[in-house]
């Protein structure tokens, strides 16, 4: 054996045994010396029980609470049915050929978005590819297979890893340790439904796996593999391994800190060598993480969000199984077992004091560092979330896992080992009683699964070689797996079911699901045009369900997309983040959106409307509005004078004060202490007939179209304007006078633009459309991320604009000319064609894939000098055996 390993976290090398304990701790047996083949199928053996384990618990839970796919209740709760399950269901259509688009571009949402970034984001991990095996109206259980199998992976992997720091601890304790990891707070009230957090739950134990290897003494398979296990571990997360690679490098710290065999010397190349891996294979991932950096760089910022730590009382709290606080505090269980484990290791006589004190510190500052502003910073990657500021936590629960087993492995030698924790965590227990977090089930499991696993304790510290004592020992052991085991559903069950009270679950796929999905397919015509699914079931349906739209919700959003579709009329969500689609003719016309799923009264059609080609072809020097946002875009985008923009007058009751501020809004201020609502008239004068809309995004109440009153924003709207915005939306048509008379209710203080309405000629609109149409190019040709165009002969110069907003990567070029950045026109891409021009090519290249590929190529070449070296010196001397690392 030529690793790092067991007592006393020592360095072995062939021809010296462990330093072990005067006896084998109750429960497990004796270390021995087993081929390496042996070794690890032995490992592979527990691994899989962990796996089994861990996964049992979590469908068990399902069960218990009738979630799906063991019953009616939705699981798709917030992310993960709104933007998880959609972006895989997405994934599924790349692979079998149904999704336009391809790795580097997405044409379903947004009119056309970057696609490297949501892959990196939300689809990295290699289960993404579990997709393929279901069919689409099953995408929710793949969804649901792929976190199962992220849980049974991070248990198979923490499992080993114990078994490799402490080989000759039980392995009954190191599969339920791995188990407890796996189904630890964090896990299943966070990355349960924000899947792709799954990828740093394993990538923290392989990392500290690959860590092990590298540092044990260099090899050749060493330096050649590991790199690559670091490279797909960052492709599959790069947000949460990134936490996890942090992580890792404490655990390493500690390990060769408390290493007390090691030369300085030792542990200095043993550092460099796992540093060396590390960079090696982040440089590997550069190619998907630099063009991804560049995404994220360019995406819909969040405002700045200031990190407050809660309070320990919270924060403490989450120690206990069964706690509920996501987004609000640390989901740090693992379990009563576990926490009594790592409670007892600064107290157990039977683990060395340097291990003790080194351990014990490295988790208490780990654990603390959650709460300190700056070292906050740090686990982000200086950038606070908005969400929950607690999203290292999966670090801490690992290390608690790890510190229970170095403590149980080396056995309890002593009284203080067993009665501090018990105490600690009564204290803990009264402390919490009455917190928020607490679930029934923690009140209940926590007392009764800590005597229990204390008269199991005992009853197999009295067992023994006798076939009664071994009987004894068999049964405690049994008892204490069943327990466990026990909590762990339990736990999950409440943790689940107290989220759901204020997180809403989004349906899975059902009816309506097929029903839209068939009539997006039947009237598909893409590239000639666009067929939107609407909006029926979430912001991302183009992604989940077909077609092409404007919708779309991602982290990863471009400003420019969600400034230039705001422009347009969208409403937005999460600060711009998530679009709202207004549903406005003259949008689809200029988006080519010439297909519409609706609801016609008695079920769901299409509604053909017409649309501009995808393509258009303008004079060089194209008209442009000068309307105010939304209108004016829009008549850009289509060539031509749709909108009458009038006065507006407000009408309503005295006690509303109507401010004009200086940009030209009205300020709807309503009196102190006032209850609501209050009704004004927004009043203006149009040609007869004209469709009138309505832009106030930031109306927080009511419009009356046809008679209803059809909210805009809900009173609990967080923050208008900022967080959400409402989109522009018909209200009605102008009466044969003219006179525009649209009532507005108002149950907080408000703003509306001085250009709130604007009427809409329908002729002129389907005039404009139908002249776009007859001068379009001869030929359109999309592929994944490309557009080429073929046009007619002219001794003119003209402009090309494509229905698709304008993001860094485009580069386009006309005839035989250069490719260059094109330009915008209302935003979308513009390009100059020069005359005699009769082809137009576009093409899209993620930003920054040149310097990730140059990277990657650099960190190949270092690793492979690595290898080149290592081999060289091991072809010049000899093996020395016995060498520590």
């Amino acid at each position: 054996m030529n690793d790092l390993s067991a007592r006393g976290i020592v360095v072995t090398v062939p021809g010296h045994d462990d330093a072990g304990p005067e006896s084998p701790p109750a429960g497990s047996r004796p270390a021995a010396r087993r081929a390496p083949g042996s070794r690890l199928r032995g490992e592979g053996l527990h691994a899989a029980l962990a796996s089994a384990v861990a996964a049992a618990a979590f469908v068990t839970s399902g069960v218990a609470r009738g979630t799906y796919p063991f019953g009616d209740v939705s699981r798709s709760t917030n992310d993960l049915g709104q933007q998880f399950v959609p972006m895989h269901a997405h994934f599924r259509g790349l692979l079998t050929g149904a999704a336009d688009g391809d790795l580097w571009f997405n044409w379903a949402s947004g009119f056309g978005v970057p696609f490297v970034g949501d892959f990196m984001t939300y689809l990295g991990t290699a289960f993404s590819w579990i997709t393929v095996l279901f069919p689409a109206a099953r995408i929710d259980l793949a969804v649901y297979v792929i976190t199962v199998a992220g849980l049974a992976l991070a248990a198979a992997a923490m499992t080993v890893y114990l078994r490799r720091l402490r080989p000759d601890g039980p392995v009954w304790l190191a599969v339920l340790a791995g188990a407890s990891y796996a189904t630890c707070g964090w896990a299943i009230d966070d990355a349960a439904y924000v899947t792709t957090w799954m990828a740093g739950l394993v990538a923290f134990p392989v990392l500290l796996l690959v860590a092990e290897w590298v540092m044990a003494r260099p090899s050749m398979a060493s330096l050649a593999v590991g790199p690559l296990v670091v490279a797909l571990l960052w492709t599959s997360n790069y947000y949460t391994v990134y936490m996890a690679t942090l992580g890792a490098a404490v655990v390493t710290l500690a390990r060769l800190s408390s290493a007390s065999t090691l030369s300085w010397r030792a542990r200095s190349a043993s550092a460099a060598r796992a540093a060396f891996v590390l960079l090696a294979g982040i440089g590997l991932a550069a190619p998907l993480l630099v063009p991804t950096f560049r995404a994220v760089q360019v995406a819909q910022p969040s405002p700045e969000t200031e990190f407050v730590a809660v309070s320990w009382q919270d924060f403490l709290s989450r120690l206990l199984p069964g706690t509920e606080g996501v987004g609000l505090s640390p989901g740090l269980a693992v379990g009563t077992l576990m926490l009594l484990l790592a409670l007892s290791l600064p107290f157990n006589r039977g683990v060395p004091a340097r291990d003790r004190i080194v351990w014990t510190a490295a988790v208490a500052l780990t654990t603390l560092s959650l709460q300190l502003p700056l070292a906050h910073a740090i686990w982000h990657g200086f950038d606070t979330p908005n969400g929950s500021a607690y999203r290292q936590a999966f670090v801490v629960a690992g290390m608690l896992v790890i510190a229970g087993w170095l403590s149980a492995s080396s056995g309890l030698r002593n009284a203080a080992a067993v009665v501090a924790p018990l105490i600690a965590v009564a204290v803990l227990y009264v402390a919490v009683d009455d917190h928020r977090s607490l679930t029934p089930t923690t009140r209940v499991v926590v007392p009764v699964v800590a005597v229990l696993l204390l008269v199991a304790g005992l009853l197999l510290r009295s067992s023994g070689r006798s076939p009664e004592r071994l009987l004894r020992g068999r049964i405690a052991i049994a008892s204490i797996v069943a327990v466990v085991v026990a909590e762990m559903v339990a736990a999950a069950v409440a943790v689940d079911a107290r989220r759901s009270e204020h997180l809403y679950a989004f349906p899975t796929w059902g009816e309506r699901h097929q029903e839209v999905r068939d009539l997006v397919r039947s009237a598909d015509d893409w590239p000639d045009a666009r067929t939107s699914p609407g909006r029926f079931l979430t912001v991302n349906d183009p992604l989940l369900l077909g077609g092409q739209s404007g919708l779309y919700y991602s982290s990863t959003m471009p400003s420019a997309v969600s400034a230039v579709l705001t422009g347009f009329g969208f409403g937005y969500s999460g600060y711009g983040r998530a679009l709202v689609d207004p549903q406005s003719p003259a949008v689809d016309a200029a988006f080519s959106v010439a297909h519409r799923v609706v609801d016609g009264g008695a079920g769901l059609v299409v509604d053909d409307r017409p649309a501009a080609p995808l393509v258009t072809v303008r004079p060089a020097d194209p008209w442009q509005s000068a309307d105010p946002a939304p209108f004016g875009p829009q008549e850009t985008a289509l060539g031509a004078d749709l909108y009458e923009v009038p006065d507006i007058v407000v009408d309503g009751p005295p006690e509303v004060h109507r401010p004009v501020r200086p940009n030209g809004d009205i300020a709807l201020v309503l009196p102190a202490g006032a209850e609501g609502p209050f009704t004004v008239r927004l009043q203006g004068s149009c040609s007869p007939g004209d469709e009138v809309y309505l832009n106030a995004p930031s109306l927080v109440g009511d419009v009356q179209v046809d008679g209803a009153w059809v909210p805009m924003l809900a009173p609990e709207a967080r923050r208008p304007g900022l967080y959400m915005t409402a989109p522009m939306r018909r209200v009605g048509v102008a009466g044969p006078d003219g006179a525009v008379d649209v009532p507005v209710r108002v149950t907080a203080a408000t703003r509306i633009p001085g250009s709130a309405l604007g009427c809409l000629d329908p002729a002129a609109l389907t005039t404009a459309v139908t002249g776009l149409a007859a001068a379009g190019p001869t030929s359109v040709d999309v592929g994944g991320h490309s557009v080429d165009v073929g046009l007619e002969a002219s001794d003119e110069a003209r402009t090309l604009v494509l229905a698709v907003v304008r993001v860094p990567g485009w580069r386009c070029a006309s005839g035989d000319g250069a490719a260059r950045t094109p330009g915008t026109l209302a935003g979308l891409m513009a390009v100059t064609v020069a005359p005699g021009d009769v082809a137009v090519s576009c093409s899209f290249r993620p930003p920054g894939l040149r310097l990730g590929l140059a990277i990657g190529a650099a960190a190949l070449s270092s690793l492979l000098a690595g290898v080149a070296v290592l081999a060289f010196l091991r072809t010049r001397r000899p093996q020395h055996q016995g060498e520590s690392a």
